[in-house]
C-alpha cells in the first residue's frame, strides 16, 4: 500500500481518500481536481503510485490425488485448500452501509450466483462476483473481471465477526469503487497458478488461474519427477529439509514485510519450493528492539513474529511452522492440539507459579491481537510471550533489514529500490537520497535492470535531478516497454520538465497497454486541466466511461468537471 500526503482541500485531487490517501501499490489512481494543485504535490502521487488457456492439464492437486486421495481431500478442507472459490449458495448476503461515504452496498446471491451493488448519491451499479478470496477462517474477499482485467470489491465479510465491512485500506475512501487492481503478486498468495499478461498490473490470460485453489506443488514443488519415479527422494519435503529452504516455503506468502523486491527476470511466480526465498526476492522488515517491542503487527508477519519468540530464538532452528500447523488437514479442536505440542517441551519445567496447565496455550501466550492491515480481523501474535502483550497502537519502524543477511550489488540494489519505495509511501523507513546513491553504485552503466532504473529515475526526479531521472526512466521504458506504470512514471517526469505534449504521449501509451486502469486517465485528466484544455480532461473520463460504464467513481469525476467548468463559464473565468 501508499500513503499520499494531501494539500487538505476537498478540491485536492488527493482529498477524496482522506487525510493520507491510501492506495494499493499497483494503483497509481490520482483523481480528477476543481483547481490546481502544486506540480510537485501531483507528482508525488505518480510516482508513488508507480511503485508498486486452451486445453489445460491437470493440476497438481489432481495429479497427486490418484496415489494419495486422503491427503488431498483432507487439504482440500485447510484454509490453504480453499484459498479461492466461486460464489455458492452458502455464501453471506446484506446490506451495508460505509457512512464516511455515504455510500450502500448491497449484496444478493441468486440461482445466478453473487452480485454487489453500490449506491450513492442517487446513482448505482451492479457487479457480478467473479471469485471469492479467502476461505473464510477470517474474511472473504470478492473479486470481479472487467474484461481481461480483474478487480477487487471495496466490501469484505468478516466471518468472525459476521459482519460486512470496507476492505483493508478502503476504509477511509471518500469514494469506493471498484478500482482497487487485483495484482498477480496478491493473486499468487491467494490461488493456485494465476496467469497475468506479463507486464501488466491486472490483466490475465483465459482463464485466469491454472489452478484456482493453492495446491500441492506450492509447498512440494513440480511433480513431474515424482509422477515419473513416485519414491520419496523425487518430492521436495519441507519437513526433512535445511531451515533456509524449509522456512522459505512458508515465507513465500506468509512474510511480506515492509516491501518486497523482486531479482532481475523473477517474479512472485517464480519461486520453486526446495530452494531459498532470497534467490527469487528480498524482504525488508523493521529492525526488532525486542521481543514485545515489535513496530508493527501485519497479518503476513506471522514469520517476523515467530522469529523474535524466545522459542524459536532456543531451538536452534527446530521451532517452525510446521511444528504448530499440519498443512493437510484442518484439526478439529486446534487449540487442543497445539498446546499438546507446547507441553511436549514445557510440562515438565512449567514454573510452580504457573497457573494450572490447561488444553490452551495460546489463550495467554498467544493471545489474538487486532493488525494494522487487517480491517475488523483479530490475528494470533506469534511472539509467543511470557506475558499477554497489550494490544497499544503501534508506530511505523524507522529502521529497514533484509530478512536474510545479503552482500554485494544484488543487496545493494534491491535495498535502493526499497527504500525509495518506501520514501513514496511516506514510510519512516524510506530514504531516496540513500536509495538513489545505493542503485548509482549497484547499476552498472548499461544496465537494462527496468525495475532498479524505474526506481532510480524516480528517486533523482523527487531528489530534484529531473533530466537525469528522466534519462533513467526512457532507459526503463525501453528495457520493459510493457508496464503501464514505468510509462506513468516518465509522463510525470516530462511534465516536471515542463513538456506537456510528451506527458500526454506516454500516458496515451499507458491507456493503450491497460484500458481498464483508472490511473492514466486520472493523469490525462489532470495534465490537460493544467495546461488549460477542460474539455480534453473532461474527455479523458468520458473515455474510462466507455470502457467502464459502471464505475460511479468516473461518472462523479466527469460530473465535477463538467459543473465546475459551466460555472466558470457563467463568471467569465473558464481557463
Amino acid at each position: 500500500m501508499v500513503r499520499i500526503p494531501n494539500s487538505g482541500s476537498r478540491i485536492d485531487p488527493f482529498g477524496s481518500r482522506g487525510k493520507h490517501a491510501v492506495y494499493p501499490i499497483s494503483n497509481d489512481a490520482v483523481p480528477a481536481c476543481r483547481s490546481r494543485v502544486s506540480r510537485t504535490a501531483w507528482l508525488w502521487v505518480a510516482f508513488s503510485l508507480g511503485v508498486l488457456f486452451a486445453t489445460l492439464p491437470l493440476d497438481a492437486s489432481e495429479q497427486c490425488q490418484v496415489c494419495h486421495p486422503d491427503e488431498v481431500e483432507a487439504y482440500l478442507r485447510t484454509g490453504m485448500g480453499r484459498s479461492i472459490s466461486r460464489p455458492a449458495p452458502e455464501q453471506p448476503s446484506g446490506v451495508y452501509y460505509h457512512g464516511h461515504s455515504g455510500t450502500t452496498f448491497d449484496v444478493e446471491l441468486s440461482g445466478n450466483g453473487m452480485v454487489h451493488r453500490i449506491r450513492r448519491k442517487g446513482d448505482q451499479a451492479t457487479y457480478s462476483i467473479d471469485y471469492v478470496i479467502g476461505s473464510g477462517n477470517a474474511a472473504f474477499g470478492y473479486l470481479v473481471r472487467v474484461g481481461d482485467a480483474i478487480f477487487q470489491s471495496p466490501i469484505t465479510y468478516y466471518s468472525e465477526r459476521k459482519t460486512w465491512g470496507m476492505a483493508p485500506g478502503m476504509e477511509q475512501y471518500s469514494d469506493p469503487d471498484f478500482v482497487r487492481p487485483a495484482s498477480a503478486e496478491c493473486l499468487w498468495c491467494h490461488a493456485g497458478r494465476p496467469r497475468p499478461v506479463a507486464g501488466s498490473v491486472n490483466r490475465y490470460r483465459s482463464p485466469p488461474f491454472e489452478a484456482e485453489a493453492i495446491s500441492c506443488d506450492r509447498c512440494h514443488g513440480p511433480p513431474e519427477a515424482h509422477l515419473e519415479s513416485p519414491v520419496a527422494s523425487t518430492i521436495f519435503n519441507p519437513a526433512k529439509a535445511p531451515h533456509r529452504e524449509r522456512d522459505s516455503v512458508c515465507e513465500q506468502c506468509h512474510l511480506s514485510g515492509l516491501a518486497r523486491v523482486l531479482n532481475p527476470g523473477q517474479t512472485f511466480g517464480s519461486f520453486q519450493p526446495g530452494r531459498r526465498l532470497e534467490e527469487f526476492w528480498s524482504v525488508f522488515v523493521g529492525a526488532a528492539v525486542g521481543q514485545d517491542a515489535q513496530s508493527r503487527f501485519q497479518v503476513v508477519s506471522h514469520v517476523e513474529q515467530l522469529a523474535l519468540s524466545l522459542c524459536a530464538q532456543q531451538s536452534g532452528q527446530e521451532l517452525w511452522c510446521g511444528t504448530c500447523h499440519n498443512p493437510h488437514a484442518p484439526e478439529r479442536d486446534s487449540a487442543i492440539a497445539i498446546s499438546e505440542r507446547c507441553k511436549s517441551c514445557h510440562e515438565a519445567d512449567l514454573d510452580a507459579n504457573h497457573a494450572e496447565p490447561s488444553n490452551d496455550c495460546t489463550g495467554c501466550h498467544m493471545s489474538k491481537r487486532q493488525s494494522h492491515d487487517s480491517g475488523h480481523s483479530a490475528f494470533t501474535d506469534h511472539r509467543i510471550s511470557r506475558q499477554p502483550s497489550p494490544s497499544a497502537p503501534s508506530s511505523p519502524p524507522r529502521n529497514l533489514r533484509p530478512w536474510t543477511p545479503q552482500e554485494g550489488p544484488m543487496a545493494r540494489r534491491n535495498l535502493g529500490i526499497a527504500l525509495i519505495r518506501l520514501a513514496q509511501s511516506d514510510s519512516p523507513a524510506g530514504d531516496i537520497e540513500k536509495g538513489v546513491d545505493l542503485l548509482r553504485g549497484a547499476l552498472p552503466a548499461q544496465a537494462r535492470d527496468a525495475s532498479a532504473l524505474e526506481a532510480l529515475g524516480t528517486g533523482l526526479v523527487l531528489s530534484g535531478a529531473p533530466t537525469k531521472g528522466l534519462r533513467m526512466l526512457r532507459a526503463a521504458v525501453r528495457a520493459d516497454p510493457s508496464r503501464s506504470l514505468y510509462r506513468n512514471s516518465l509522463a510525470a517526469a516530462w511534465w516536471n520538465l515542463g513538456a506537456g505534449k510528451a506527458s500526454i504521449r506516454e500516458i496515451e501509451h499507458s491507456i493503450r497497454l491497460e484500458p481498464h486502469l483508472e490511473s492514466a486517465y486520472h493523469m490525462l485528466s489532470r495534465v490537460n486541466l493544467e495546461l488549460g484544455n477542460p474539455a480534453k480532461a473532461r474527455s479523458a473520463w468520458t473515455r474510462l466511461l466507455a470502457q467502464r460504464p459502471r464505475l460511479l467513481f468516473a461518472r462523479e469525476q466527469l460530473a465535477l468537471l463538467s459543473a465546475t467548468q459551466a460555472r466558470r463559464r457563467g463568471t467569465g473565468t473558464e481557463n
